[in-house]
């Protein structure tokens, strides 16, 4: 590539946007209109023939090529600029990473705090996370970039969203402390149970010939583990949240008296975002939380 046929100028417009992750800012920050940045930036994909930013429900993310390029660029112009002894800008803080996750109470729960413990050299500061609820349709939400992850019990429909299998996990019985006797099929289904609106392993119980006495049903599972300890209902749980809530309350763990599925999860991104380094990084150190 001859640097003579370069525009330079295209450096100090890609830097711009890395830095405001706005074209509109950047346009504003360079006295630029916003069609001459856009024309600008068109003429640098096609230099690099690589997009470099990519639009979402966001804003606009960069590309692992754009990523690659920001440290040279910036040293580039900083060198440029001590070269013509014209006084560099203080260079603007990098901005936080913004990602909307639905991991489920599950997910939160067991996965988020040991995920983001484990990103190394201090990264997990660099990020913003925000927890959803989980939406009527997750695909819609993963496809128009108002969803940047979710952790869901189906395999998503579309080919433009990638997906792995991220957490197996058995069903346990949670119950008052003072509970020491083995537990029974009949010594479960006589006992009160606390359960929990819409989770899929609770109608699994109840679709049997046998239906468990529930005292109280509960939209989360924030009062769960507080019920079981002073109202001493039981509740069936995946094993390491149970162990959470055991440890913190001093209850007691009973495995199962019958057979249950386990709890299977699969990790859902858009595939636009499969090469983005930040969210590789927060996938891996998600999935590695929730074996």
């Amino acid at each position: 590539m001859n640097l003579r046929r370069i525009d330079l100028n295209l450096l100090t417009v890609f830097d711009a946007i890395m830095a405001e992750g706005s074209i509109t800012r950047a346009a504003l920050r360079l006295g630029m209109t916003q069609p001459a940045l856009s024309n600008a930036l068109t003429r640098l994909r096609r230099l690099v023939d690589d997009p470099l930013f990519i639009r979402t429900g966001n804003g606009i993310v960069p590309t692992e090529r754009a990523e690659r390029m920001a440290a040279p660029v910036r040293r580039a112009l900083a060198s440029s600029a001590e070269a013509l002894g014209v006084m560099p800008e203080a260079p603007p803080e990098a901005p936080r990473r913004c990602f909307a996750l639905m991991l489920g109470e599950v997910g939160e729960a067991v996965a988020l705090p040991a995920a983001l413990a484990a990103i190394p050299d201090g990264d997990a500061f660099d990020l913003r996370l925000e927890m959803q609820r989980e939406p009527a349709d997750i695909d819609i939400e993963l496809l128009e970039g108002r969803l940047d992850l979710a952790w869901t019990p189906l395999p998503p429909r579309s080919r433009d969203i990638k997906c792995e299998p991220v957490m197996r996990e058995e069903f346990v019985c949670l119950l008052p402390s003072s509970s020491e006797e083995p537990l029974t099929e009949e010594h479960y289904f006589q006992l009160r149970h606390a359960s929990v609106r819409g989770a899929g392993h609770e109608q699994q119980i109840d679709r049997g010939a046998r239906q468990r006495d529930i005292a109280v049903e509960l939209s989360h599972l924030t009062a769960l583990p507080l019920l079981i300890a002073r109202f001493g209902v039981a509740a069936t749980l995946p094993r390491r949240l149970a162990e959470q809530f055991a440890a913190c309350h001093g209850l007691t763990v009973a495995p199962l008296p019958f057979e249950l599925p386990d709890l299977l999860l699969y990790q859902a991104w858009p595939a636009f975002l499969d090469g983005d380094t930040s969210h590789k990084r927060l996938r891996k150190a998600l999935k590695a939380a929730a074996r």
